[in-house]
């Protein structure tokens, strides 16, 4: 890995490089359709990290099926070069974006381009995916027993054409070996910022998100649903500031009751009306809020003992309990699948 060092100038960060390596080819595969902020996204990270290091540790291709104009699903588009012009020993990092099903469904099937990216990943030091780009994976069979992420929508298609591949339906990205997914859209960012952490170290990472104005860098299990973001949606916010709070009071008892009275609400009425706006019991609503907390936290790499008190939980027992209602698995078993990887 190349080194380097952090400087400033004129308040803009640089990154000097002392040790250039070769230019990573980094290949996106698209396709008419496709969703244009799986792309732009991911590449915005590349050339910004480029820029901030003084020399191309990347170089950007984008490949479709044959060369000349393709159009993304936003209507704009985009000069590629075709796979028959692009050798596949060329790759060392191969992604397929995402799009709508029925452009989906059509690449998928493609059997020439199927053939070409099973040649570059021989090669390839990673493999990924952004957004519903994984079923492509799947249907080319590039992603075996490896756990793997995909946008919230994609989940139904994904579980019921492939029920045995290791799906996670929450994380915003997954790195399982040399594969990378993740849920798609603004979370591509998310993920390409954690290989750039991972190409050149954490400080490179986070002045690219500066550079980026990223308000924050979000982990890659991060759930893909916001309580809050619901909250907002919902009958002009009548609870975002109650999900706030939540969110910041997780280590207090949070029963219905004391939920109902901050609402100003009777308690039947607050049942009813959150359960509606927010698709599930208060009840459930705090052991969720709970759970995503903790996973931040195993992620972040605090002892089982210290989240369990921070999450409002009188020990690991009913800390695990409650991941096992939520997650299908103990917090124990959860940090050993997800534990950060050197």
């Amino acid at each position: 890995m190349p080194q380097t060092t952090l400087g400033m100038n004129d308040n803009l960060v640089y990154i000097s490089a002392m040790d250039h390596a070769s230019p990573q080819s980094i290949v996106f595969l698209v396709f008419d359709g496709f969703q244009l902020l799986d792309l732009t996204g991911p590449s915005s990270v590349y050339a910004a990290a480029n820029e901030l290091l003084g020399w191309q540790a990347y170089r950007i291709n984008v490949i479709a099926a044959s060369s000349g104009m393709v159009s993304s699903n936003s209507g704009l588009t985009l000069g590629c070069q075709g796979m028959a012009d692009f050798s596949p020993a060329q790759v060392d990092a191969l992604f397929v974006v995402g799009g709508d099903f029925p452009w989906i469904t059509a690449i998928m099937e493609d059997q020439a381009m199927r053939d070409w990216a099973r040649a570059a990943e021989v090669k390839a030091m990673r493999l990924g995916s952004i957004c519903s780009g994984s079923a492509v994976l799947a249907a080319w069979g590039l992603i075996g027993d490896r756990r793997f992420a995909t946008h919230w929508s994609a989940v139904p298609h994904v579980r019921e054409r492939w029920p045995t591949l290791n799906l996670d339906p929450e994380a915003i990205f997954v790195e399982d070996g040399r594969l990378w997914t993740s849920a798609g859209v603004t979370t591509g960012i998310d993920m390409t910022l954690a290989i750039v952490e991972r190409d050149h170290g954490a400080e490179l990472a986070r002045a690219v998100a500066q550079r980026l104005v990223l308000s924050v860098r979000r982990p890659g299990w991060q759930s893909q649903f916001s309580p809050a973001l619901t909250a907002q949606s919902t009958r002009a916010g009548r609870y975002a500031d109650l999900v706030t709070w939540i969110a910041h009071n997780l280590d207090q008892p949070l029963g219905v009751e004391m939920l109902s009275e901050r609402a100003g609400e009777t308690l039947r009425s607050f049942h009813r009306n959150f359960t509606a706006a927010m698709g599930m019991s208060p009840a459930a609503f705090v052991t969720r809020q709970r759970v995503e907390r903790a996973r931040t936290l195993i992620g972040e790499g605090e002892p089982l003992k210290a989240i369990a008190r921070i999450t409002g939980y009188p020990d690991v027992a009913r800390l695990s309990s409650a991941f096992r209602k939520v997650m299908g698995m103990t917090a124990h078993e959860y940090r050993v699948v997800h534990q950060p990887k050197g």
